[in-house]
């Protein structure tokens, strides 16, 4: 079974883990941090704000089970963001997902893009490259 790999954050990551980790077809889901700018964070630098790291959950899922497109359909339900500071935010708990390839970022951005259209508000949901994750401690 070949499986892929796509990256959240919606506030806290317990509270996300455990929601994408009951979503059928995802395999593994596991807490750490990305997004931001130190290297090897812990969870006082990233609650302390020095990092810009958000808090994240790495959801390994079978394509064969659920597509990309409706694990972000199902993740932008719950945690989409219509803020628009939030397309700037550093916050550890803003509303992020992280790409690995373009066609996963071209999925993502389409998936908001027409989330928004749909109910009439621009999701503000950030859409950023994956450099590094870091597993919670």
């Amino acid at each position: 079974m070949k499986t892929e790999f796509a990256t959240f954050s919606g506030g806290c990551f317990w509270g996300v883990e455990k929601f994408l980790q009951e979503i059928p077809g995802v395999i593994d889901a596991v807490s750490g941090y990305a997004g931001g700018h130190t290297m090897a964070p812990k969870y006082t630098d990233v609650c302390g704000g020095r990092t810009g790291h958000a808090e994240v959950v790495d959801v390994e899922f079978d394509p064969n089970n659920i597509t990309l497109k409706e694990l972000v359909e199902t993740f932008v339900k719950t945690y989409r963001d219509t803020n628009p500071k939030n397309l700037t935010s550093t916050s550890q708990y803003r509303s992020i997902i992280l790409y690995r390839t373009e066609v996963q970022k071209e999925t993502m951005e389409k998936v908001l893009f027409e989330y928004g259209q749909t109910n009439g508000k621009k999701i503000t949901t950030q859409v950023k490259p994956l450099e590094t994750f870091n597993k919670a401690e």
